[in-house]
């Protein structure tokens, strides 16, 4: 098993550890490097009940960059409410050309909207230091 994607079932125990549990969804997701998860295929046992937003949720609480592949409608209604948007991506071990990825804006990872002050570089904060 290769350190650059690992296909993760459902109902194993690296999906369980994921909350991705056999007794609420059915289907396959992909971690890669740098906390980078693919959502390939799901299922969810019950539906309406919200099990599939907090999945998601509970993921990117994690800090995974998560990426949802081709969703079916009713997908894209829950990843509009998450705030996810429409790119496109290549794929190449498992899809043919590029294909539909939804994700949240990029803008999101650079710039956090809720992270404290402190976090910035000094440089950002005055700038000073890096003229001397």
């Amino acid at each position: 098993m290769g350190m650059h994607a690992n296909r993760i079932e459902s109902g194993t125990p690296e999906g369980d550890a994921l909350g991705f549990v056999e007794s609420l969804y059915s289907g396959w997701i992909e971690i890669r490097d740098n906390h980078l998860l693919y959502l390939h295929f799901i299922i969810s046992r019950y539906k309406n009940e919200g099990n599939t937003q907090a999945l998601i949720r509970r993921w990117i609480m994690q800090g995974y960059d998560v990426r949802v592949v081709m969703p079916r409608p009713i997908m894209q209604h829950i990843l509009q409410k998450l705030h996810f948007v429409r790119a496109e991506e290549s794929l190449p071990e498992w899809y043919e050309g590029i294909i539909e990825c939804w994700r949240r804006p990029v803008a999101w990872f650079l710039s956090p909207p809720d992270l404290p002050g402190e976090e910035q570089t000094p440089d950002e904060n005055t700038g000073s230091h890096l003229l001397e």
